[in-house]
């Protein structure tokens, strides 16, 4: 899938194989005395609006996951954010997820809808029921809480801080009353072996720690399991050189919708095996059809009392190889002409009445690996069909600079990328309902796919 920009200080966790007795990851369901997900930025996308999330959901119900721990940007101001009505009503998310108060939050809830309005996204937590499974102690700053969950004999103890990535003053995005509560906090668990810690904070950077006095940090990534960020959108799990040999493994946790850099969709499971207390953790990719082990950057394993290693689940399978040749140009190819070929694609192969796909870079003559066709886009985004209606068609289109399309009826069909979608839905007033929909085990047409149709085409 490519990989994440390393902006800090860590060390490079050697490769190991698979773990005995795991050949699936039902396998891990089965051994693991406690079982839990994570997610983040997803942006108001719901399963109601988005085949990603409507897979992460029917993945942790397959997985009888304890509870969702959230890392913020789960709404978004402008968009029609159907995550707020379908949590409303479903009952076992609404009383197991734990939410984070980030950026995203504080824009679509503050009056001035500004990101770097402190605290101002609060009201989510009141979309969850904090305290159906847990015993949670929520700040006075209304934004920040800790919360107790037990699960069959385990406590995970959850701080979740508030950390917006804007303003970009981390100092007053992150003060240091936070940080001496957070530090307080932690010093005051008493930490046995079915305790598990896990601490979040959104970040401006895609990490924290570093934020912290020397003091505060010690006690983090010495007391601390988990140390969980966001805003990046790319997945990527360290531990901060120096702390080798202490208890914390860091994640950012990647994004169920708008992936960042190289990355795929996707949320975190975090399986603690039985007997002997070694997390298990992996990136679920969310562009498959199926819910299956991880390998490579995409999975870890941290034993009790032994350093992190990257794992190799399962063996490579096919379109994985990032250096495997997917075609072969016999002339270069710019990236506007790239994009108008590949529009005209799109629209064939939706029907579509108009098309827009963006290749942010041309390719030059030669072969043509996955990586390059990856790098085309940076990302490897979902392609969908949206029904924009006769009355606003026209502005659409012109947003979008598609020129002129006949009206054949009511609406017109208009194929994007997903990101492209949820604007097009913003610009025209509509909902998820325009949509036209894919099931969590139709693997759709994605950015890449498109690429190697189009090479094999030529």
């Amino acid at each position: 899938m490519g990989w994440a920009l390393i902006l800090t200080a860590s060390y490079s966790p050697a490769f190991g194989q698979g773990l005995p007795g795991v050949a699936t990851i039902r396998d891990l369901d089965r051994r693991a005395g406690l079982h839990f997900a994570i997610m983040s930025d997803n942006k108001g996308d719901s399963p109601l609006s988005s085949v990603e999330c409507a897979r992460m959901a029917a993945w942790v119900e397959e997985g009888r996951t304890a509870f969702v721990i959230g890392m913020g940007d789960h709404l978004k101001h402008g968009w029609e954010n159907s995550f707020i009505p379908w949590i409303q009503g479903d009952r076992w998310w609404r009383t197991h997820f734990y939410p984070n108060v980030a950026d995203g939050e504080n824009e679509h809830y503050s009056p001035t809808h500004r990101q770097s309005d402190y605290g101002g996204g609060a009201p989510i937590l009141r979309l969850a029921d904090l305290h159906a499974h847990a015993k949670t102690v929520v700040r006075e700053n209304g934004c920040e809480y800790y919360a107790k969950i037990r699960h069959k004999g385990y406590t995970v103890h959850l701080l979740q801080m508030h950390f917006s990535d804007s303003p970009k003053e981390p100092e007053i995005a992150f003060p240091e009353e936070s940080r001496a509560w957070m530090t307080q906090t932690l010093a005051g668990i008493e930490k046995g072996e079915k305790d598990l810690i896990v601490v979040g904070a959104h970040s401006i950077k895609g990490y924290w720690d570093d934020e912290l006095n020397p003091e505060q940090r010690r006690t983090l990534l010495h007391k601390a399991d988990l140390v969980l960020s966001g805003t990046t959108h790319n997945f990527r799990v360290w531990v901060p050189e120096g702390f080798e040999d202490g208890s914390a493994v860091c994640i950012n946790t990647g994004a169920v919708n708008y992936p960042g850099y190289m990355s795929a969709e996707g949320y975190v499971e975090v399986h603690v095996m039985e007997p002997g207390g070694e997390i298990v953790g992996q990136y679920v990719d969310l562009t498959q059809t199926e819910r299956r082990l991880q390998r490579g950057r995409f999975a870890w394993v941290k034993p009790r009392g032994d350093r992190m290693r990257l794992a190799d689940l399962r063996p490579l399978e096919k379109g994985e190889d990032m250096a495997e040749v997917v075609g072969t140009l016999k002339d270069s190819v710019s990236a506007r002409d790239l994009s108008r070929e590949l529009s005209a694609l799109l629209k064939a192969k939706t029907g579509a009445d108009a098309a827009q796909v963006g290749a942010r870079t041309g390719l030059p003559a030669g072969p043509v690996t996955r990586e390059a066709a990856w790098r085309v886009f940076l990302k490897n985004r979902n392609l969908m069909v949206v029904r924009v209606p006769r009355a606003q068609a026209d502005s659409v289109t012109a947003r979008l600079r598609l020129g002129p399309v006949a009206l054949k009826g009511d609406f017109i069909r208009v194929a994007v990328p997903h990101p492209t979608v949820s604007e097009v839905l913003a610009w025209a007033g509509l909902t998820h309902r325009a949509v036209e929909p894919q099931g969590i085990r139709d693997y759709g047409l994605r950015e890449v796919d498109l690429l190697v149709a189009w090479l094999n085409g030529r």
